[in-house]
């Protein structure tokens, strides 16, 4: 993720951004999920695009949105809940257009948080000129994180590992009443994948067994 810092977020209104305009850039490692990056753009450009400095992207999802609907537009992919009580977030739609890529097998709009491009540069021809201020992206990822419609069992050590019970996420967390404090803990998907490892806290800060 840490290659992906410095891409620059341009525009252009012609699909070789030749002058093409620099509207903002990503300075900070992303974080393995989708987030929004907003920039003070207020021209219009039919083409618009990501251009790594480094070898490869390494972008599971993009997004370019508008703050109206706009013909043939969809809501944008919702962002991650990690607070019940979390704010409302204004609605965004994202624009359709033509995969624009170093090389035609760009995964970074098909939808998989699993598939990831390893274009240096990728972008979408909007077919006509539009205003983008607004990208919704996610880094190269195993979407290892807090599913919302999966099924969680959480166990803690104690002699023996103990369930804790199971819990379907509503939100981008799960939370477990009356577990232990000061032990062991391992958290496992019951509906996706075997990535796991056990863990533990320390003032506060969750800490995996292989960091």
């Amino acid at each position: 993720m840490q290659e992906i810092i410095g891409t620059e977020i341009q525009g252009a209104n012609n699909p070789d951004f030749i002058e093409a305009r620099t509207l903002g850039k990503i300075n900070e490692t992303l974080r393995p999920y989708m987030q929004d990056i907003s920039f003070p753009n207020q021209n219009k450009f039919r083409y618009y695009r990501l251009l790594c400095p480094n070898w490869h992207l390494y972008m599971a999802e993009l997004e370019f949105l508008s703050n109206t609907r706009i013909p043939n537009s969809q809501p944008a992919t919702p962002l991650p809940v990690f607070e019940k009580n979390q704010k409302k977030l204004p609605i965004y739609y994202k624009f359709s257009g033509k995969i624009l890529a170093e090389k035609p097998d760009s995964t970074a709009f098909d939808g998989n948080i699993l598939t990831y491009d390893i274009n240096k540069w990728v972008g979408l021809d909007l077919g006509t000129a539009q205003c983008v201020n607004r990208i919704r992206l996610a880094p190269r990822n195993a979407n290892n994180n807090i599913v919302v419609g999966d099924h969680y069992q959480l166990f803690y050590w104690d002699n023996s590992w103990i369930s804790a019970g199971t819990q379907k996420a509503n939100y981008n967390f799960v939370e477990f009443e009356d577990v232990p404090a000061s032990t062991l803990y391992w958290l496992r998907n019951l509906d996706h994948g075997k990535e796991e490892q056990p863990f533990f806290y320390t003032n506060g800060k969750q800490v995996f067994s292989n960091q």
